[in-house]
């Protein structure tokens, strides 16, 4: 019986190993997880048989193999890829090597490590819910390796974890935070969740809106700024090759300074791409994080792609001024060969006005009255002179195509012209109270320099083919997005818009109490608490004593709670003894049944008497019935009168 138990409970722990590594399949090389899930199969079928084990001298070379086909695939045993490989990898070999409890409790103890490794490549709130199932069927697997019962081991693994949960509360809480996440580590550099490229071509942003994935989220301190003044700027574009922009980093002699505007305070969290993150036009200050490069660009001090929480100082609606030297304004004029129609065209509208501003008006004007049409799928632009052939042939394009077209058209007629990418508006969430921006809010526009008043003005000529891009939403101005959101037609239901904004707050505040716990936002606890000004080894004591002290107070009812079970363990004991006064002996496995089966010799009153005692018994032992402390006490009363009843004879 008890080898029986134990292999049932061998048979569990394979069973929650193979559960804790589901996640696995979507962060490491997939040949590597379906490997270990067929190791863990194959050991439960030779357990569940009964046969011998493969040798040791047959494992080794096995997993000799496996390493080396797990560096050939990831390039490295290190780091957060290499480092979670390997722990998967000796995990199912070690399940071969088990034989003995203790082997099985080691490779038990392995799978709770286990259970952590999918929050170093996701730390979303649906990681967090499969952590909680894997810690429950870990729990699950010990108390039946321990010899637990089928049934209720379920229920007790679930009491244990909610026991301990406001301990884990408390130690998450007051424990000191590293400068970074707890589960950030080295890995290698992948796509930043931003998607922004460091040049830009027609096609390049207009597939990247399609994603439509979380790029990053704001809260504004008071009034948020209108939605056509919501321009979050990251790289500038100053070279031009006849077909692609890129950043030649032509403005770092650039002098600026911002005058007039309204001052907006926000804070934004987000992923870094290439160590930037988008900031509001115009930057007064930079994050504590980084610094403002010229041209008003934000990097971090030190490369990362951790999600991180900034503050950032803006002036909305300013006027950006900037000195600019002779070879630095012939450097943002210059253009490759080609495209004689448009340079033809810019001349024109050059002469007909009478300053940059007025040559800005002529395009402007020209794009919204020309026939230009804002389209995700665009036709394509051959041959060397796309230029040309947007402006005269086909005439539909999307934010790139027209701010490539512009900055051309400025410089082709003198005026010095950049392209800026980033993003433009948001969405407003108003359960969360913050702006989740999206991969398909990504964005182009184009700053020209005025020489009269010596600044550059930011031109979006998007915004003049479809005005609603910027006042509203990309699902505003191409219906082709509205019919990929949903699928009941061309807008979304109104619940389904609650149940989307309820999931994003929902990831909004898991962001930032969670994930984003930091440090700073310690401190912040600390402070409010009254617990100290710095968070030092005094104030953690005694965050320690007031926590451990709430933590205890769940066991202490559960303790309270499973004394209230001895009143009825002591009455079950006095029956037993009073019966064997009466020649009635019962074991242990004896259930109120058979106690009464046994006891059908007794006298009349005194079975009536014992029958509605085991009948008390029962309903409150088994039946799951709410039990007070008062009415164990009541029964154990009424055990005591029988039991001296009986024995005096009073009951015949």
């Amino acid at each position: 019986m008890r080898l029986a138990q134990f292999r049932q409970g061998e048979m569990a722990v394979l069973l929650a190993l193979a559960l804790v590594m589901l996640p696995l399949l979507l962060h490491l090389p997939s040949w590597l997880p379906m490997l270990v899930l067929t190791m863990l199969l194959v050991r439960g079928f030779l357990l569940q048989r009964q046969n011998q084990l493969p040798s040791l001298w047959l494992l080794l070379p096995l997993l000799g193999l496996s390493v080396f086909g797990l560096w050939l695939n990831l390039n490295t045993l290190i780091g957060r890829e290499g480092g979670a490989a390997l722990l998967v990898l000796l995990l199912g070999f070690k399940s071969f090597e088990s034989r003995q409890q203790r082997d099985w409790q080691v490779l038990l103890a392995l799978g709770f490590f286990l259970a952590a490794i999918p929050l170093l490549f996701d730390q979303s709130p649906p990681s967090a819910l499969w952590l909680i199932v894997s810690l429950l069927a870990l729990t699950w697997a010990m108390l039946r390796l321990a010899g637990g019962a089928v049934q209720g081991a379920a229920g007790m693994a679930a009491q244990a974890l909610l026991l301990s949960l406001p301990l884990m509360l408390v130690l998450f809480v007051v424990m000191p935070r590293l400068p970074g996440p707890l589960w950030s580590m080295p890995h290698e550099q992948h796509v930043a969740s931003t998607g922004l490229s460091d040049s830009m071509e027609p096609g390049s942003i207009s597939q990247l809106v399609q994603q439509q994935e979380p790029a990053f989220s704001v809260v504004f301190d008071g009034q948020p700024p209108a939605h056509e003044q919501l321009y979050w700027r990251i790289m500038i574009f100053d070279d031009f090759d006849g077909r692609r922009w890129q950043s030649v980093h032509g403005q770092t002699r650039e002098q600026i300074q911002l005058a007039g505007g309204e001052k907006v305070r926000y804070r934004l969290t987000g992923k870094p791409s290439r160590s930037r993150l988008p900031l509001l036009d115009y930057p007064l200050a930079a994050p504590a994080e980084g610094r403002l490069e010229p041209g008003g660009l934000f990097k971090l001090a030190s490369d990362q792609d951790d999600v991180l929480r900034i503050s950032g100082e803006s002036l909305v609606g300013s006027h950006y001024l900037s000195e600019l030297s002779r070879s630095d304004q012939d450097f943002y004029r210059h253009l490759p060969p080609g495209n004689p129609a448009s340079r033809q065209l810019a001349m024109q509208w050059r002469s007909q006005s009478s300053d940059s501003a007025g040559f800005v008006r002529e395009a402007l004007l020209h794009l919204r009255l020309g026939g230009f049409a804002y389209t995700l799928r665009p036709p394509l632009l051959e041959g060397d002179n796309s230029i040309d052939a947007f402006m005269f042939s086909t005439r539909q394009g999307f934010c790139e195509h027209y701010a490539s077209a512009f900055a051309f058209m400025a410089r082709a007629a003198g005026i010095p012209a950049r392209v800026v990418t980033g993003y433009q508006g948001g969405q407003f969430n108003p359960l969360g109270r913050f702006w989740q921006v999206r991969s398909s809010d990504a964005h182009a526009w184009v700053e020209v320099w005025l020489a009269e008043s010596r600044e550059w003005l930011r031109v979006d000529p998007t915004a003049a083919v479809a005005p609603e891009r910027v006042s509203q939403d990309l699902g505003q101005s191409i219906p082709a997005m509205q019919a990929q959101l949903p699928v009941f037609g061309s807008r979304m239901p109104a619940w389904m818009v609650r149940v989307q904004q309820g999931w994003q707050a929902a990831g909004f505040a898991w962001q930032q109490w969670v994930v984003g716990y930091d440090a700073s936002r310690q401190l912040s606890l600390y402070r409010w608490l009254g617990l100290g000004e710095i968070v030092d080894s005094a104030s953690v004591v005694r965050a320690l004593l007031c926590g451990v002290v709430l933590a205890g107070l769940p066991l202490l009812w559960w303790w309270w709670r499973s004394t209230e079970s001895v009143p009825l363990q002591e009455g079950r004991s006095r029956l037993e003894r009073a019966l064997q006064q009466q020649g009635i002996i019962l074991l242990p496995s004896d259930g109120p049944l058979d106690m009464l089966n046994k006891a059908r010799g007794l006298p009349a009153p005194a079975y009536r008497e014992l029958k509605q005692l085991c009948k008390d018994y029962a309903a409150m032992r088994y039946q799951n019935t709410a039990l007070s402390q008062q009415q164990a006490r009541l029964w154990l009363r009424r055990v005591k009168i029988f039991s001296t009843d009986l024995a005096r004879g009073k009951l015949r």
